[in-house]
């Protein structure tokens, strides 16, 4: 019995480790999902118009998970993601999205009353997230404010 608790408590830890997070981090881990693309932009560049590795500002790395759910992820020139958005049939591994910031959206998740409601706003100074949804039909996207890169509209997060 005392082997079989160790094993449990050493499981929960490993697993603990082994997660990746994102926002506030280094890019995700979807179970191995491909990034499908990856595109780096100068400060105030159009979204669209992608510049070299030595001038990027940020970059933007899309993964499509196994359901068809499409995540972005927005990282500095140092690697650490600053801004994250989902889109598609079902919602990704938030937890492993959104890092340590994942406890805000609970607790704010927690606070808002159930009933007819499909949409989630979080609008703090260390985290901004808006998820909504209904079967089949998710989207959100969540940033970190301080972490901005100067320039940087939010209104490029896709």
């Amino acid at each position: 019995m005392r082997h079989a608790i160790a094993l449990m408590l050493f499981l929960t830890l490993l697993q603990g480790a082994l997660a990746y997070a994102a926002l506030g981090g280094a890019p995700s881990d979807f179970g191995g999902a491909p990034a499908v693309s990856a595109r780096r932009f100068a400060a105030g560049a159009a979204a669209s118009t992608a510049t070299s590795a030595a001038d990027a500002v940020y970059t933007v790395s899309q993964s499509t998970l196994d359901s068809g759910t499409v995540v972005r992820e927005y990282s500095d020139a140092a690697g650490k993601v600053f801004a994250v958005s989902w889109r598609g049939p079902t919602l990704p591994d938030l937890r492993t999205l959104l890092g340590d910031k994942f406890a805000a959206m609970t607790g704010a998740a927690a606070k808002r009353a159930q009933a007819g409601h499909s949409q989630l706003a979080l609008e703090r100074a260390d985290v901004v997230l808006v998820s909504t949804g209904h079967m089949r039909s998710f989207a959100g996207h969540a940033w970190i404010p301080s972490a901005l890169p100067p320039g940087f509209d939010t209104a490029t997060i896709e």
